[in-house]
């Protein structure tokens, strides 16, 4: 006697780029709180809702996670709008976002391996200091952007991980004011 055949179940369509996505948020929070040596592919796949294989195949490694991860931090956004309100437009991108995980917390956890500290400083260069240099322009457009970095990694390290009180909710407010109009005069530098 033949078997009923039952119907077959519609497949649920897999979206990959969405599950990329989920991946990397996972990533990127835990390795802007946790470091990369204390993150390992399960976590992040645990976070993500996804399998540990599918990092794996999306990435190759957690090397090719932890880049990946770097690699959607982009300035364009920025770089895109007026000169004249670079200062605000990076103060409203940072501080009016305060619960994102940003990359300098993934860089300074993450410094200790070697292939992930390589990653950092290479993304540093070529991600956010290149760019921010061609944008600025002569005068010497590369030390100012390099002045930009080293006044936001110092304002970004004791905001989010070695917080001081006067950069807590109630006191940033003079902070704010200070950081927009230093970061606009290293800007402007070359409008004189």
């Amino acid at each position: 006697m033949p078997r009923p055949t039952e119907p077959k179940r519609a497949a649920r369509p897999r979206d990959a780029e969405r599950t990329r996505a989920a991946i990397l948020d996972a990533a990127q929070a835990l390795f802007s709180t946790r470091g990369f040596a204390n993150t390992g592919v399960r976590d992040v796949a645990e976070r993500a809702g996804a399998n540990p294989a599918l990092v794996i195949r999306y990435f190759d490694s957690k090397q090719g996670l932890f880049r990946a991860t770097l690699e959607r931090v982009s300035l364009e956004g920025l770089l895109g709008g007026e000169r004249r309100h670079f200062g605000a437009n990076l103060m409203a991108a940072v501080v009016d976002n305060p619960d994102s995980p940003g990359p300098l917390a993934m860089m300074l956890l993450s410094a200790a391996d070697p292939a992930a500290h390589a990653a950092s400083v290479e993304f540093l260069q070529t991600k956010l200091i290149a760019p921010l240099a061609r944008w600025l322009g002569p005068p010497d457009g590369m030390a100012r952007a390099a002045r930009i970095s080293i006044l936001w990694t110092g304002f970004l390290t004791t905001w989010k991980l070695l917080p001081i009180q006067p950069l807590d909710p109630a006191h940033l407010a003079s902070t704010r004011r200070w950081l927009e109009v230093e970061t606009q005069a290293i800007v402007d530098e070359g409008e004189a």
